[in-house]
């Protein structure tokens, strides 16, 4: 699960998996775009129409190849580059929101694999054109894929969990076509290409590349791509980003509105006072007590959709006195998990009963027994025979809502006897104690990007995991890893996290506390939001009301 801040990524491996842009994305009270003028009412011709977006960062690189954690380019580049693949639409509680269980042809025609599921074929849909001119061709896909195994960042690191590890592997078979060779099968593959099947326009980058820059990445950091639902007509750095609905893609679903100005706002005062003015239509950055703030206010509605966003309490495993189980099963019963539903929340959050998030294939109810019950934290820590317990729990300083959990649970721990001592730390500080794994408790934020148990437990639940805070290792949860990287059959599989939930129950490695509902402030007259799973806004889908 993904993390508000995070320590630099690790080399890559099978064992300590990062997704493209470093990680798992993370999404609070973040969003989509604003709208040209102030008239709520929106302007005749939807298609025709200016959306203004504030967002609270200009983007760090243009080059995806080499972008980490900036959540406003990873955001953009969804949008400017084209995807072949991407994740259907589905509608959960009456909101559309991504389908990260649909992988869906978008600038593709159609992307399968062969009996054995080991080789996956590409095939392009014919037409579709840079804003160079030049047409999207398997040669593009080739290039692309060629300059992401030369640079062994992003792409290249992800492609592993799935049996890609040379660009050899990537084989054109004709000017439409592209075949992909894995060395297994992969439950994985539609989800790990739909982040990565990203494409550049190779002619352009050729005529840019140099004897000693080959992939022209000093062209690419400073120069927007094109070609996908959207081009880059103007980018100012620091200040704005303009994007016209490209003309050369006609496929399904293209952009519903012919121009999205991004414009950067670091102050989320600011953004929320040119919301409430007017002169944005979507603030890309509000808290989600700005949400709660703006429910009411004129002129504005607030979208509430479901999330796959985790807030939990991570225990390490390793640091006395949450090495004996039973601590941590006492600390799980203290949690006032209603309590900080209604309080924190305000009722929109759901809760969960396990660590495998809600809408996730394999998700079973059974894999979090607990509940807010002092009588068995108490009979709990009786059991672990350690005495007193004295903890820091750590959040980050300036997050509202984490400290709230914080104050409510350190009150319903004192209670059954364990003390905690309230710690808020500085992103550099956090950063550096998570990399040293030397925190007891932490409350941890975070969603992942691929809707899928395997990559969950690559991130989070085996050794050497990037976000496995907690220092937890099962060596039946490392065997049943191992054993799921070639299983393709959804039953087989569910069996394997059936079984995977029960031990992490029993071990459990955190308190798993709810997963919000995303908020996002919008004026009257913006329609067509679908809420991204991954954090990443497809601005396609956005129109203004009639």
């Amino acid at each position: 699960m993904a993390r508000a801040t995070r320590p630099e990524p690790p080399e890559l491996s099978r064992r300590s998996v990062l997704q493209l842009g470093g990680g798992m994305a993370l999404l609070v009270a973040t969003g989509g775009c604003a709208a040209g003028g102030s008239d709520d009412d929106g302007p005749d011709d939807p298609a025709a129409a200016t959306l203004r977006i504030a967002v609270p960062s200009y983007p760090s690189s243009w080059d995806q190849d080499f972008v980490g954690f900036d959540l406003t380019a990873l955001m953009l580049y969804k949008n400017v580059f084209p995807y072949m693949i991407d994740y259907g639409v589905t509608t959960v509680d009456g909101a559309e929101v991504l389908d990260t269980g649909t992988v869906v042809p978008t600038f593709a025609e159609s992307f399968e694999p062969d009996a054995e599921q080991r080789v996956w074929t590409l095939r392009l849909r014919r037409g579709v054109t840079f804003a160079s001119g030049n047409e999207l061709t398997a040669a593009d896909v080739k290039w692309s894929k060629d300059r992401a195994f030369a640079a062994q960042s992003n792409v290249a690191g992800i492609y592993r969990t799935i049996g890609l590890t040379e660009a050899d592997q990537v084989r054109v078979v004709d000017d439409y076509t592209v075949e992909f060779h894995q060395e297994f099968p992969s439950a994985l593959t539609r989800q790990i290409q739909a982040i990565s099947l990203y494409v550049f326009d190779s002619q352009e980058a050729q005529a840019h590349a140099t004897e000693d820059d080959p992939w022209a990445t000093e062209w690419f950091t400073n120069n927007p791509p094109t070609g996908g639902y959207f081009n880059v007509a103007d980018a100012v750095q620091g200040q704005q980003v303009e994007l016209t609905a490209n003309s050369g893609y006609s496929g399904p679903e293209p952009a519903q509105i012919g121009t999205i100005r991004l414009t950067v706002v670091p102050a989320a005062a600011n953004q929320r006072l040119q919301l409430q003015n007017g002169d944005v239509d979507i603030a890309l950055g509000l808290s989600r007590r700005d949400a709660q703030d703006l429910r009411e206010a004129e002129g504005i509605q607030v979208i509430s959709a479901a999330s796959n966003e985790q807030v939990a309490i991570q225990m390490s495993v390793t640091t006395a006195p949450f090495d004996n189980v039973e601590v941590r099963r006492a600390l799980a019963y203290a949690v006032p998990y209603e309590q900080i539903i209604a309080n924190v929340y305000g009722g929109d959050a759901r809760p969960t009963q396990s660590l495998v998030p809600l809408d996730m294939p394999g998700y079973d109810p059974r894999g979090y027994p607990y509940t807010h019950n002092p009588e068995l934290a108490r009979q709990a820590l009786d059991a672990a025979g350690v005495g007193p317990v004295r903890a820091e729990l750590v959040f980050e300083t300036d997050n509202e809502v984490q400290q709230q959990i914080a104050v409510l649970v350190q009150s319903e721990a004192a209670k059954v006897g364990i003390e905690l001592e309230l710690t808020p730390l500085d992103p550099a500080t956090l950063g550096e104690r998570r990399g040293q794994r030397s925190i007891a408790l932490q409350i941890t934020t975070g969603q992942l990007w691929v809707n899928d148990v395997e990559y969950m437990l690559a991130t989070s639940f085996v050794e050497g995991a990037a976000l496995n805070y907690s220092n937890y290792t099962n060596s039946e949860v490392e065997q049943t890893y191992e054993d799921s990287h070639t299983i393709v059959d959804e039953a087989e599989r569910n069996q394997l996290w059936l079984r995977v939930q029960e031990i992490l129950a029993e071990d459990v490695p955190w308190a798993i506390i709810c997963q919000p509902n995303f908020n996002l402030p919008v004026r009257e007259h913006v329609a067509g939001w679908v809420q991204p799973m991954d954090g990443l806004a497809r601005l396609r889908y956005l129109r203004t009301s009639a």
